[in-house]
């Protein structure tokens, strides 16, 4: 697996995405699909693990080769949970920011997803999706980016395209951040593992809080998704990006220590000095005219949105 073909993979993943948004939106074909928040996430994520898998049947490549699920030490997995709960900060930062210009989005679904027992909604969140999105982005584009260029330019430019494959401003913010983080485990681990336990616990713990609130709330949940998904006032927003990011500022420093406490129980505190310095490194052109039509997609569509 080159380059060109993971560009090539990157793109028939964001045509089939965006043509089933789509077709959700144009057609009433969609309608099962829309409403049913279990159908949604099982058709959704199809149209990003199918591309990924076809292409390294194509390639007749190693999965093994792109897909690091090297076993990772118990304390390891577990100080990925802490690094995790650590980023949630900056995540919840980047969020707030990105809702000062457009919608919570899902905070939107809120509706949809509550009808779907924890459980289950756990099981597509939690774990089916970051299964399907770890196999096509910490997998088959990091690693094919990261043998064939520059190390750190892979690291930024897949994760931008994770961001972008959610097509809307809100989660591609928020989702670029968690992208670095989740390629630095790759690197700080040589494995998928802590990476798929990160990406699980950041979507589970959404997931959670949603029904709690749902269980506690002494007003009807809708609204207060509502007034989520449309935004806070504008004083209030900047409150909450104030606040949290104060504590960003003491825990993403300490996220970093964890990463490095990881890596140098992995052994790979090296490899993790090594990707900082090839910042300046030259390498392979990551870019082609697949890549350029796939970011021009998901971008066409963030726009239309905004619009």
């Amino acid at each position: 697996m080159n380059t060109k073909k993971a560009n090539w993979m990157f793109l028939a993943l964001v045509v089939s995405h965006a043509g089933l948004n789509l077709l959700a939106v144009r057609t009433s074909l969609m309608d099962a699909v829309v409403q049913n928040m279990a159908l949604n996430i099982i058709v959704s994520e199809i149209t990003i693990w199918l591309p990924a898998v076809v292409f390294l049947l194509v390639g007749r490549t190693r999965p093994a080769a792109y897909c690091r699920l090297k076993k990772v030490h118990i304390s390891t997995a577990l100080m990925t949970v802490l690094f995790t709960l650590l980023l949630e900060p900056l995540i919840t930062v980047v969020n707030a920011f990105s809702m000062l210009f457009v919608d919570n989005t899902v905070a939107g679904l809120s509706p949809h997803i509550l009808q779907i027992p924890l459980w289950g909604m756990l099981l597509g969140i939690a774990v089916y999706a970051p299964f399907a999105e770890e196999l096509a982005f910490r997998g088959v584009i990091y690693q094919s980016y990261r043998q064939q260029g520059n190390r750190w330019r892979a690291l930024l430019l897949s994760s931008l395209l994770f961001g972008l494959m959610h097509m809307n401003l809100n989660q591609a913010c928020y989702a670029f951040v968690i992208g670095i983080a989740l390629a630095l485990l790759v690197e700080a681990t040589d494995s998928m593992i802590p990476a798929f336990i990160a990406h699980a616990c950041v979507n589970g713990l959404s997931t959670v809080l949603m029904y709690a609130l749902d269980h506690v709330a002494a007003e009807d949940i809708s609204e207060i998704m509502e007034t989520a998904e449309s935004g806070l006032s504008g004083e209030s927003l900047l409150l909450v990006i104030c606040l949290y990011t104060v504590i960003a500022t003491v825990c993403t420093p300490l996220a970093g220590c964890v990463l490095a406490w990881i890596a140098g129980r992995e052994g790979r505190r090296e490899a993790l000095r090594e990707l900082w310095r090839s910042r300046k490194e030259k390498g392979e052109g990551l870019m082609s005219v697949p890549l350029v039509l796939g970011i021009l997609v998901c971008v066409t569509v963030i726009v239309l949105q905004l619009l």
